[in-house]
């Protein structure tokens, strides 16, 4: 049976919400109960919608019946993503690695919540949802969904942030102890450490550069002629003039670059490696098969250094990661006398220096890199 049309005097506010006197009552559609509202008309409006949205999805499948009802689709999580990910991500000028991190979690939510109308995602389900996490897991989930979430309310999709009305929680203490020496040194001579491994902390121990540069190196960027190695560091790529390095390299440097190249597996790549097997949706999703990816990488670390022994003494999650090799390079460097101006400059660190180097006028502007020296002794 169709439904009854609307009088006049409702026609114009919201499915389920009715002028009574005064006021305004409100039924709901699941049970038929009617719930007197005494509020102003925007008040009731409000309460009403929020009401729908609530009880949406108990009547249809993802409001599919309640748009051919009322002509109203309501927006579940999964298109309100579609549209963060196209219309605010973006804009934001983030680097490689973090729009990585945020697409993760966007898939997770795609996948956990997103079949659920937005007006749905309250306070409750924000605080449910972000209770599974631990403690920095779930500060940096909380900082995404409120961002998720002040962009719905941008576009008119909900009125309030849920996510923002959870608890704000501090991130704990890093746990993670720092690499000493004899650890690092513990790994690369351990024979249950791969090769391509090996070379891959001796190139960021040296160099200085973070894991996702290290594993997107190239080959074509080194001038064993001119004994220099170039480099973009990733994550200045959201920094108004981002930087671009052009490495003097020291003999340690050298050495390992030299090591990348009498690999006997053909690649593009400084590190690299031959995968015991190659699933054409893995190859795909790489720039090269034998690329060695940013996970992999951490992984691989994680199993040789536990292999190697090289940390028993601390407990699992104290254990350091390949990303504090950086950290040590960089300690090492200090200790060998080195300033910490150099250092800065070989970790890509921004300075007005730097910005000034790069052409002005109204030509097109070239990359001009920044020569800098890498001649730690290991």
């Amino acid at each position: 049976m169709a439904p009854r049309p609307r009088s006049p005097k409702n026609k114009t506010l919201p499915p389920n919400l009715y002028a009574n006197g005064k006021y305004w009552r409100y039924k709901n559609p699941i049970t038929g109960k009617m719930t007197s509202i005494n509020k102003p008309y925007d008040e009731a409006v409000r309460l009403a919608k929020a009401a729908n949205a609530k009880l949406a999805f108990l009547m249809t499948d993802n409001g599919e019946m309640l748009a051919t009802i009322t002509g109203d689709r309501l927006p579940t999580i999964g298109a309100l993503i579609d549209r963060f990910e196209t219309e605010w991500l973006p804009e934001r000028g983030y680097a490689r690695s973090s729009l990585d991190e945020i697409g993760y979690k966007l898939k997770r939510y795609r996948t956990d919540i997103g079949h659920m109308l937005v007006g749905q995602f309250d306070v409750l389900a924000a605080a449910e949802y972000l209770d599974q996490f631990s403690n920095n897991a779930y500060t940096k989930h909380r900082a995404l969904l409120v961002s998720l979430l002040t962009f719905a309310i941008a576009k008119g999709m909900v009125e309030r942030n849920a996510a923002d009305m959870t608890l704000l929680k501090k991130e704990a203490k890093k746990k993670r102890q720092r690499h000493t020496l004899e650890g690092v040194q513990k790994i690369l001579d351990a024979d249950t450490t791969p090769g391509w491994l090996k070379r891959a902390i001796r190139l960021g121990l040296t160099s200085l550069q973070r894991r996702e540069d290290i594993v997107t190196w190239k080959k074509s960027a080194v001038d064993l002629i001119k004994n220099t190695i170039k480099v973009s560091p990733g994550k200045t790529d959201n920094y108004d003039t981002p930087i671009h390095l052009q490495i003097i390299m020291g003999k340690a440097l050298r050495e390992t670059v030299n090591e990348c190249f009498r690999s006997p597996i053909i690649s593009p790549l400084l590190i690299h490696y031959r995968p015991k097997a190659r699933r054409q949706d893995q190859i795909e999703a790489k720039e090269h098969w034998t690329a060695v990816t940013p996970d992999y990488l951490s992984k691989s670390f994680r199993k040789a250094r536990d292999a190697a022994k090289a940390y028993d003494h601390l407990d699992f999650e104290e254990r350091p990661t390949f990303h504090e090799i950086r950290a040590l390079g960089a300690w090492l460097y200090e200790q060998q006398k080195f300033s910490t101006e150099y250092v800065q400059l070989l970790m890509g660190h921004a300075t007005a220096e730097m910005t000034e180097r790069y052409q002005d006028g109204h030509e097109p502007k070239g990359i001009q890199y920044v020569e800098v020296k890498a001649d730690l002794a290991i």
